[in-house]
């Protein structure tokens, strides 16, 4: 790790930036500020451990997908901008947020356990989860052309992420009544990153970004895959359209007082969205 680190800032920072300024350039390649808001359709696949007390079929995990059906597709709202704050261009910042969530009613055909609360087999309980993404990232132009940009950084993924159960519970094969458990936390990711623009024709360009990373940190530790391959169509000087892939996973052990556990999360799908640049 050391050493890709030593890679990553050597060629971020002593890398030759190419620019050419022959003929129009995509504003893609040359606009300070981009925005984007899109429809993002993810489908989603939710592990979730608390304690180790929860057991599906001795996997030591609870499947909320398969538990409570919670798998399918959701239409939600993905935000992204970046800033060239540099007076070359050749820094830059950029953010990323959406938030997902589900649950629904079953009858439940195998016990579980939630730390010291058990939901019987034949109970009727409500599952859930939500999970909130923000996503900060500085970066720096390794190579620039004519048709292409390809760029470097490091970053930070912050998780707000939530799940919960509840129905009629027993505790020590004795009813405790209704009751929700819940467990909640917020995760800091770091991450390396980088990104690649080519613009073929000023008004199309095709772009791909990479964030990675896997860390420990205090409470936490964990990992993250956030890949989103797209292609913008640019019909007006400051306004274009963008239908991009992507994928994002997620996956961490958490020791804290209210959770003790890990999860795994994966989200993958389209989206589809309006863009503004100047």
């Amino acid at each position: 790790m050391k050493n890709l680190l030593f890679v990553f800032f050597f060629s971020v920072t002593f890398f030759p930036s190419y620019a050419q300024t022959v003929g129009d350039k995509n504003p893609l390649l040359t606009d300070r500020f981009l925005a984007r808001a899109a429809l993002f359709v993810p489908s989603r696949a939710f592990q979730v451990g608390v304690n180790g007390n929860i057991d599906t079929e001795n996997t030591g995990d609870l499947d909320f997908d398969e538990t409570f059906g919670l798998d399918g597709t959701q239409v939600t709202l993905n935000l992204d901008f970046m800033w060239r704050f540099s007076k070359s261009k050749l820094w830059s910042v950029r953010g990323q947020f959406f938030s997902v969530g589900a649950e629904k009613e079953t009858t439940l055909d195998s016990e579980i356990e939630w730390e010291d609360v058990t939901y019987p087999v034949g109970a009727s309980v409500k599952g859930g989860f939500g999970l909130k993404l923000y996503r900060i990232f500085f970066g720096r132009v390794i190579s620039t052309g004519q048709k292409h940009e390809l760029g470097g950084g490091l970053g930070f993924h912050g998780l707000n992420t939530n799940v919960f159960i509840e129905g009629e519970a027993f505790i020590n094969d004795a009813s405790a009544g209704f009751r929700r458990e819940n467990v909640k936390a917020f995760l800091p990711l770091p991450n390396l990153g980088v990104w690649y623009f080519w613009a073929p024709a000023p008004k199309w360009a095709f772009s791909a970004e990479v964030d990675w990373f896997g860390i420990k940190i205090g409470e936490y530790s964990g990992g993250l895959w956030n890949l989103s391959p797209g292609v913008t169509f640019q019909p007006f000087k400051t306004i274009g359209f963008s239908v991009k892939y992507h994928y994002i996973n997620y996956y961490a052990n958490v020791n804290q007082n209210n959770w003790n556990g890990s999860f795994d999360m994966i989200y993958q799908g389209p989206s589809i969205g309006l863009n503004a640049n100047f």
